[in-house]
């Protein structure tokens, strides 16, 4: 598809950045003396908090943002890399609730690029060659894990890889340069935080090669070689590739590192704020309206627990606009 039709997507996604909070604003709320009064700030951006419960107010309006983007898209599928991880998060969801025989209701993450319930109708009669193709073999093997051995974090794993080799895989098929560094980039994060789980906990190499994806950042023979040798060589083989910030956040803590992963995304989306053509422009809002509401989890979590504004600074992710 050609950048210029996207022209009226971006015009429209631009006037709906005004809804997102700015970095100003955003401050404000870190600062409030209380809870309360960071709740009475962010429902003056629109944000509808009534209570000490307020998922479902983050919730319904990340929904609100996808809307906006649902709408504007001319072409549905160039999303699909971005959102392809929630289908395969569902997936893990409804296979525990078929080997458990339990309820999914409410479990679901969205947006997805498939329905939830029908991957649940396909998991559940046990009919995988309905299933999307690339959620088949995830499922086949996940299924295989947990009724025969019940390891629920192989199984995790294992989809998990799938999904990020999938997601990059669908972007290279879209042909555009940001999503497939999106891609990569949430791909080396999940790799780096799967290993260093993996060293921690003394998990074998044989957990590492099937729960470690591949990507453009490292190699994967050469970073599973760098784990089985322990943390000190691990952080010395990051060093040397560009995730060698990575390795400095993980020394903090898995919270640093994670912050640090979302600051990476944000910083590739950056250069996004002139553009007027083609799909970045609307990507980028897709991850700054994410960011806010991370953002505002984290801040009002917080602020129930009495943690301090240095505690909160330290947690929050940087913001695009």
């Amino acid at each position: 598809m050609r950048d210029t039709e996207y022209t009226f997507a971006v015009a429209r996604i631009r006037s709906n950045e005004n809804r997102l909070l700015t970095s100003q604003e955003l401050n404000s709320v870190i600062t409030a003396p209380t809870y309360k009064e960071a709740v009475s700030r962010l429902n003056e951006k629109g944000y509808n908090i009534t209570d000490t419960d307020y998922s479902p107010a983050l919730s319904k309006r990340m929904k609100e943002f996808w809307q906006v983007i649902n709408e504007v898209l001319p072409d549905k599928s160039q999303f699909d890399s971005i959102i392809l991880k929630n289908d395969f998060a569902n997936l893990k969801i409804i296979e525990k609730a078929f080997i458990l025989g339990k309820d999914t209701d409410g479990l679901y993450e969205y947006p997805s690029v498939y329905s939830p319930e029908e991957l649940k109708e396909c998991v559940f009669s046990r009919k995988n060659s309905l299933l999307p193709e690339c959620l088949q073999h995830a499922d086949r093997s996940a299924y295989r894990i947990l009724s025969k051995t019940g390891f629920a974090q192989l199984a995790d794993s294992v989809t998990d890889r799938a999904s990020m080799e999938w997601s990059i895989k669908t972007a290279k098929n879209g042909d555009n340069p940001i999503l497939l560094k999106l891609a990569e980039i949430e791909t080396a994060c999940a790799d780096i935080k799967v290993l260093y789980r993996c060293i921690l906990t003394g998990k074998a190499v044989s957990f590492m090669e099937r729960a470690v994806a591949e990507c453009s950042a490292f190699s994967k023979k050469d970073i599973i070689a760098a784990a089985a040798k322990g943390l000190e060589e691990f952080l010395e083989f990051l060093s040397h590739t560009e995730y060698k910030g990575a390795a400095d956040a993980v020394k903090v803590s898995t919270t640093e590192f994670e912050r640090w992963c979302d600051n990476k995304k944000i910083s590739v989306l950056a250069d996004t704020k002139t553009e007027v053509f083609g799909i970045a422009p609307i990507v980028a809002f897709y991850y700054a309206a994410q960011t806010e509401i991370r953002n505002i989890r984290i801040i009002l979590s917080a602020k129930l627990n009495g943690l301090t504004e240095e505690t909160i600074r330290a947690r929050v992710r940087e913001s695009y606009v």
